[in-house]
């Protein structure tokens, strides 16, 4: 059964990438419900989603982008085009959507000046300020830039040498995490959100390399998901002990794994589904949604348009879906 599930991720591909963005969009209504003390139904509700799916889908998010990237260099090996193909895919819709909501936030309304705007546009406040709105383009870019290293690790013609080493740099990721946690908490504070989404990211390049080889993903799909679990179930040593090694641990074996459990439920359904059109096409513009999404949301939230509440929070995205499809059309035509 899981093997007919792995198999069929690549099929499932575009709309796995629908479905995450979607997640995560519910997920940040979801922190603002939260952020906002709201009690009753809307408070129970809260809890069920982040339990049943919290912010898995910025962990599947980037274990696909992690097996598309191995796909795409794979097929067409050279660095340029390489480089040249990723740089297409995000930097026109960051410039236009990113500029636009700094100039917006940073000049017109909080009025942090021009310095501030070139950091947080640059991104290079996530690293230092600990700016949160765009560090997924933050990462990304980082990653885009170190991916040719990871696919001459994880396509070693010797599988076993290719999986040891697979495994020794994702260990080595963790361990780095935890040891910036201790060394520097402040720094560690600023951006673990990042750091920690590389583990799912050198999986999925991993698992790339099994799916274009037509190699079995089982016995990993069914370690990864049981860590995951494991994790979750352990998830309450964190509210006793949150600075405890293990808590911070488990926290982690949690949010990193446990979204594989959601991505092969998921693949699953769609599978037996035959795909959705919907999904797939959310999926195509899956950049410009988390995009003009966190951006709206913001600015929203910055005016007193609080999303917290639904008619805000479905107005935001209304707003979001239709600036996506503008700016994906935008430059498609180029």
């Amino acid at each position: 059964m899981i093997k007919r599930i792995t198999s069929s991720l690549p099929d499932v591909r575009g709309e796995l990438f629908g479905f995450s963005i979607i997640t995560i969009i519910l997920f940040h209504f979801c922190e603002d419900v939260e952020k906002a003390g709201f009690g009753g139904a809307a408070a129970a509700m809260t809890k069920i989603y982040n339990f049943a799916l919290g912010s898995s889908g910025v962990e599947i998010f980037l274990f696909l982008s992690g097996m598309g990237l191995f796909y795409s260099m794979s097929g067409d090996p050279g660095l340029s085009r390489f480089y040249r193909k990723r740089l297409r895919r995000i930097l026109p819709a960051y410039i236009v959507l990113g500029g636009a909501g700094w100039l917006i936030l940073d000049i017109l309304l909080k009025k942090t000046g021009w310095v501030q705007f070139l950091l947080d546009f640059s991104t290079i406040s996530f690293w230092t300020q600990g700016r949160r709105l765009v560090w997924y383009i933050s990462l990304i870019l980082i990653l885009y830039l170190v991916f040719p290293l990871l696919y001459r690790i994880v396509s070693i013609p010797d599988g076993r040498l290719a999986g040891t080493l697979t495994a020794v740099l994702t260990a080595a990721v963790i361990a780095g995490c935890l040891t910036l946690h201790f060394l520097s908490p402040g720094v560690y504070d600023n951006i673990e959100i990042a750091l920690w989404r590389v583990v799912p990211f050198i999986l999925g390049a991993w698992y790339g390399r099994k799916a274009h080889s037509g190699q079995d993903f089982t016995a990993q799909a069914v370690i990864l998901c049981v860590t995951g679990v494991a994790g979750m179930i352990l998830m309450p040593v964190t509210k006793l002990r949150p600075d405890f090694l293990w808590g911070i641990f488990s926290l982690r074996l949690g949010t990193l794994f446990y979204p594989f459990v959601v991505m092969f439920i998921a693949a699953a359904v769609l599978s037996k589904c035959g795909g959705s059109r919907f999904l797939r096409f959310a999926g195509s513009i899956s950049l410009e949604l988390y995009l003009s999404h966190v951006i709206i949301r913001a600015i929203m939230n910055e005016i007193g348009l609080k999303t917290c509440y639904p008619q805000n929070f479905l107005l935001c995205i209304a707003l979001a879906a239709v600036l996506s499809v503008a700016v994906s059309r935008l430059f498609a035509r180029r």
